[in-house]
């Protein structure tokens, strides 16, 4: 499963929301991410890729949000990473130097971090397990140019991985599908999941996604229907 948690916000991706719950922006509710962590674990996920973590900022009250919902979902193992480079200047400011991706898996595996050179957030983690690699990334917002650039690093980072794999993340396609069709031409690999799931009060963009290499099976893919962030959560079942 792939989450952007939105670090435990609880907005829905509404402007009503956005204007009259700005303050949380700034101060974290405890009951969203206890409300999130109930939800998901009804849907018992192996591996949780998650998306804008707090990882122990001031407005989480200096408290990890991959390790509690780790520990609510019942993880043993879990990972979690700064989005920005250790010299990058986003790492110097008190807030966002405290914006994770993570990963949480019931198996143990290993963890691998590859760097893309453009954009603002440079982070991609791979996490290996049962001859599996799980790449998650959070490419750029802002310019579609800077995404073709990423796509393009992605394209040469998954293409030297020796094993099946999977590709998730938020990959912020405002421009549409179609800024995916290079880096699918690049990789050989096939979209698996196929609804929207911005904003999640009511998806419209395809931001969210998992992409199979073409020696992995999938089952079964879809979403997840719950308003604890602006988007709505990713899943596939491997068989």
């Amino acid at each position: 499963m792939f989450y952007n948690i939105a670090y435990g916000t609880g907005l829905n991706g509404s402007w009503a929301q956005y204007f009259m719950h700005s303050w949380r922006f700034f101060w974290l509710s405890k009951s969203i991410l206890k409300q999130m962590s109930q939800a998901l674990k009804k849907e018992k996920p192996d591996v949780l890729c998650l998306a804008e973590v707090d990882g122990g900022s001031f407005r989480n009250r200096f408290q990890c949000q991959a390790k509690h919902l780790a520990k609510n979902l019942n993880f043993p193992f879990y990972h979690t990473q700064a989005k920005y480079l250790p010299w990058s200047v986003w790492r110097f400011m008190s807030m966002v130097r405290k914006q994770h991706d993570a990963v949480l898996s019931r198996k143990k595996g290993d963890f691998y971090q590859h760097t893309l050179h453009t954009g603002m957030k440079k982070l991609v983690q791979e996490y290996v397990v049962k001859g599996i690699s799980v790449f998650t990334v959070h490419l750029a917002v802002l310019s579609a140019q800077v995404r073709q650039k990423q796509f393009g690093e992605l394209a040469d980072i998954v293409n030297q991985c020796p094993r099946p794999y999977l590709v998730c993340g938020d990959f912020n396609i405002y421009k549409g599908l179609g800024e995916l069709k290079e880096f699918i031409r690049k990789t050989g690999l096939r979209r698996v999941t196929k609804e929207p799931t911005f904003p999640s009060f009511a998806p419209t963009a395809y931001l969210d996604m998992f992409f199979a290499s073409p020696g992995l099976k999938i089952k079964r893919a879809g979403i997840i229907k719950i308003p604890y962030s602006d988007h709505l959560p990713i899943w596939v079942e491997i068989t």
